[in-house]
């Protein structure tokens, strides 16, 4: 059986919502309501859905608090 590993435009290895939510410390039904809502940019697959990790490092970024954000930040 071949494995098939997703990666994103960086090469960078895809992540699930558990390993996305862990990451930002929420809950996985929060990350998959934030994934919907496109709050949290996401990749579908089916059923399947996966974060690029820069995405979620942006993400991190542009919901800092009491730092300069770039004018382009959301």
């Amino acid at each position: 059986m071949e494995v098939v590993r997703l990666v994103s435009e960086a090469g960078n290895d895809l992540l699930n919502a558990s390993e996305t939510a862990r990451k930002l410390r929420l809950s996985v039904p929060h990350i998959y309501t934030m994934a919907a809502a496109g709050t949290l940019p996401s990749i579908k697959f089916g059923r399947a859905v996966r974060f690029d990790p820069a995405d979620v490092e942006r993400f991190i970024q542009a919901h800092r608090r009491g730092v300069a954000r770039p004018k382009n930040a959301a």
